[in-house]
């Protein structure tokens, strides 16, 4: 089990981020697309290589997100219609997520074996998430899912605030 550090650059137009391990070494580094119909992340190794991608949906009612790891499609993240509390839907990897993805505090199973768990860091400049993952070979979905809902999060902020400056 070990623990990831995601981070967001708070000066950053594009979303980057750096995702380190417990001693500050960066593991991954992700780079967001500039002005594409299609947003999407690139998820790099250390060698500067697409390790996974995710891309938003460039049409859809609600967002949706894909995640695709060494080239294959591994997960859908997508939005779901309520009244109250956002949710979202993973399908396609057999993970269930339990726990509250507004505040950005869940766990990731896949059946009854944890897998991961996500807690978004309040008390630091831009956002910080604090990933546990079990095995690393879910470090991509983890990373992934976290950047999906960070972005839909930021999108529907954005969407409110432009709307409340308009009323």
């Amino acid at each position: 089990m070990r623990k990831l550090y995601l981070a967001q650059n708070i000066w950053s137009m594009r979303g980057k981020f750096v995702v380190s391990d417990e001693q500050g070494k960066p593991v991954y580094r992700v780079v967001g697309s500039l002005f594409k119909f299609a947003k999407h992340f690139d998820i790099l190794n250390l060698n500067g290589s697409v390790a996974a991608t995710v891309t938003k949906a460039p049409i859809s009612w609600l967002p949706r997100f894909d995640l695709t790891i060494d080239g294959r499609s591994v997960a859908t993240i997508q939005k779901k219609w309520t009244l109250f509390k956002p949710r979202y839907e993973l399908s396609a990897v057999g993970i269930t997520v339990i726990g509250d993805f507004w505040n950005m505090n869940f766990e990731l199973r896949r059946g009854n074996r944890l897998i991961g768990q996500v807690a978004k860091r309040w008390f630091s400049i831009g956002d910080k998430y604090e990933l546990t993952v079990v095995a690393e070979e879910d470090d991509l979905l983890v990373v992934g899912l976290v950047l999906a809902i960070d972005y839909a999060k930021r999108q529907a902020a954005a969407a409110a605030s432009v709307s409340a400056s308009q009323s």
